[in-house]
């Protein structure tokens, strides 16, 4: 017993270390997906991302208009679909994201905003949900608010040309 005292004794701040170290790097891991999803999204790179959602998710997104409150929901398929069919420019920026992780599932909950064509389209809250398979992280859902007007302008600043 005492052995196996002290060796939680000598292992636990050691154990505790690579335990931050390993949550730090998954962190890290989901949000550098987060910015991998949207860079696929504008070079319209279908296989890149379908590389990292899961293949039964999908996707929440609602705003508030004049006939009320409209919900899309596409599948990950049905999103990646769209996105090889379509041929408008997608730019989506984000920033301060807040990162939860518990063993092999995390969230990022971040402002972004949505710029069609160089044009201003809305702004909103990204929540991106993600699960750590034998892959690596990948996406199973967002949802995300689409509010085109009363947006806080973007610490970002202007989309560069």
């Amino acid at each position: 017993m005492k052995k196996f005292l002290s060796a939680i004794i000598l292992c636990g701040p050691f154990c505790f270390i690579a335990a931050v170290a390993d949550e730090a790097e998954d962190r890290v891991a989901v949000v550098e997906l987060v910015q991998t999803f949207f860079d696929a999204m504008t070079n319209r790179d279908v296989e890149r991302m379908k590389s990292m959602l899961t293949p039964d998710g999908i996707f929440y997104g609602y705003r508030e208009g004049p006939d009320g409150l409209l919900i899309v929901r596409p599948t990950h398929q049905a999103y990646a679909d769209g996105l090889a069919q379509g041929d408008r420019i997608l730019v989506e920026r984000f920033w301060d994201p807040q990162v939860l992780i518990h063993d092999r599932m995390a969230a990022v909950w971040t402002p972004y905003d949505l710029y069609v064509d160089g044009e201003f389209s809305h702004c909103g809250i990204d929540n991106f949900n993600f699960l750590k398979t034998e892959e690596g992280w990948k996406i199973t859902g967002i949802v995300f608010s689409m509010e085109p007007e009363n947006c806080a302008e973007s610490p970002l600043g202007p989309l560069p040309e």
